[in-house]
């Protein structure tokens, strides 16, 4: 295999694991903060990645960071105030850290935090959504197939990397895409809502997180029997491609 040649999938290696299983821990998100949550994933070098935050009425920042790096926020509950926009419920910001804003909880919280890996060039300015409901869906299609029923809003593209978030409904007993499948791209997932499995090992419910590797072959029984709500981030452009 040459220098330049993609690495070999890798097959059933994905992790899922569920909020009453994890172990609280100060997070620090941004340069001089710190607040309690659980962490979903860390990178090799120990680095955050991903995170539920629960911050407290009353807790304040800033969203600084020496490296530049874009943090996202998804709000699952609560209520937060950055800059002049007040975030509830399905509330979304992407947040450059070269450029930072105020952050101030406003109702007991609880969050997806997600650190993107800093990218060269200059920070795309920040994203506010209030709430993410008011984003037109679309249905989308894979492998040439329409999925009808399902809702897909992008929550936020990043022109530099192609690392994208995004709010997925998925209808009542859906039944896959057509057996394992892989994506060239880290894949992240969090359910919100109702119920969803990859595979018979790996059952999710509201508050269970999956990570799809890289090249990993995953998805080989995936299926919802009463639908859920998904939210999913990508570090790059991502693909679908069948096994």
């Amino acid at each position: 295999m040459s220098a330049e040649d993609p690495p070999e999938l890798a097959y059933d290696i994905s992790q899922c694991v569920h909020r009453a299983d994890l172990v609280p821990e100060a997070l620090a998100p941004w340069d001089g903060s710190a607040l309690p949550g659980l962490v979903l994933r860390r990178l090799a070098d120990g680095a955050l990645r991903s995170a539920l935050a629960t911050p407290a009425k009353g807790w304040q920042a800033t969203s600084a960071r020496a490296d530049g790096a874009l943090t996202q926020l998804f709000v699952l509950e609560g209520q937060v105030r950055i800059g002049e926009t007040v975030l509830g419920p399905c509330g979304f910001a992407v947040l450059p850290g070269d450029r930072p804003l105020d952050v101030e909880v406003l109702a007991d919280s609880e969050w997806i935090v997600i650190v993107d890996t800093p990218v060269e060039g200059t920070s795309p300015g920040p994203v506010l959504h209030a709430d993410c409901r008011a984003i037109n869906p679309f249905v989308p299609v894979i492998e040439g197939r329409r999925l009808d029923g399902f809702e897909r809003r992008v929550l936020w593209l990043d022109p530099r990397s192609g690392a994208d978030t995004r709010l997925l409904k998925v209808p009542p007993r859906f039944g896959g895409v057509g057996g394992g499948n892989w994506h060239p791209v880290e894949e992240e997932i969090f359910c919100i809502e109702g119920d969803i499995q990859p595979d018979d090992t790996r059952p999710m419910k509201a508050g269970s997180f999956l990570w799809n590797p890289a090249r990993s072959i995953h998805g080989f029984n995936e299926r919802t029997e009463g639908g859920c709500m998904l939210l999913e981030w990508h570090d790059g452009p991502w693909d679908l491609h069948l096994a």
